[in-house]
């Protein structure tokens, strides 16, 4: 219960950094975040074919950090998961993928740049103690910050990255 408290307080003030920004600027937050009218059809095929790239990404880090010897290290993240009661993994299901689009992809990648809104995303996943999470955290970043520059949209990214934490928390309980 704690640490699902601790994470809808981050994430509410990472939704009150944007909502304060938009304010600044007197533009409505769906115009600051470029979250025009959506082409379902075609932002669902994109969110697929990136969905695809982080589970590849994913793969060729675990075998990285396998073969650096960080076997151990990699199944940290999922003995946090085990421990999490139902509250914290949909908080981590559907908030997660919602506000850190919004904030990573859609707020600061926009006022600095693809790596530093990477770098400060693989940070944030530091509370799981684990080198490998937040390494693979960064690249998986990159790849879901190339999905908003191409889309222009944060739908495809928010929608890759729930689908992404969906899939990794199905594995591991499976």
């Amino acid at each position: 219960m704690e640490e699902m408290m601790s994470s809808l307080i981050l994430y509410s003030l990472m939704l009150l950094a944007v909502v304060l920004s938009v304010e600044k600027e007197r533009k409505s937050l769906l115009e600051k975040l470029e979250i025009k009218k959506i082409n379902l059809g075609k932002e669902l095929k994109t969110a697929v074919v990136f969905l695809g790239i982080l589970i590849a990404v994913s793969i060729l880090i675990q075998m990285v950090m396998v073969s650096l010897n960080f076997g151990e290290d990699l199944g940290q993240v999922t003995e946090v998961l085990k421990g999490a009661d139902l509250g914290s993994l949909l908080v981590i299901l559907t908030v997660a993928s919602f506000i850190e689009e919004i904030f990573f992809r859609g707020y600061l990648q926009r006022k600095t740049n693809l790596l530093f809104a990477s770098f400060i995303f693989a940070y944030f996943h530091i509370i799981y103690g684990s080198v490998s999470e937040i390494i693979g955290t960064f690249f998986l970043g990159i790849v879901l910050g190339k999905e908003y520059e191409r889309t222009k949209n944060l739908f495809a990214p928010i929608i890759s990255h729930f689908f992404y934490n969906l899939l990794t928390i199905v594995l591991m309980f499976a």
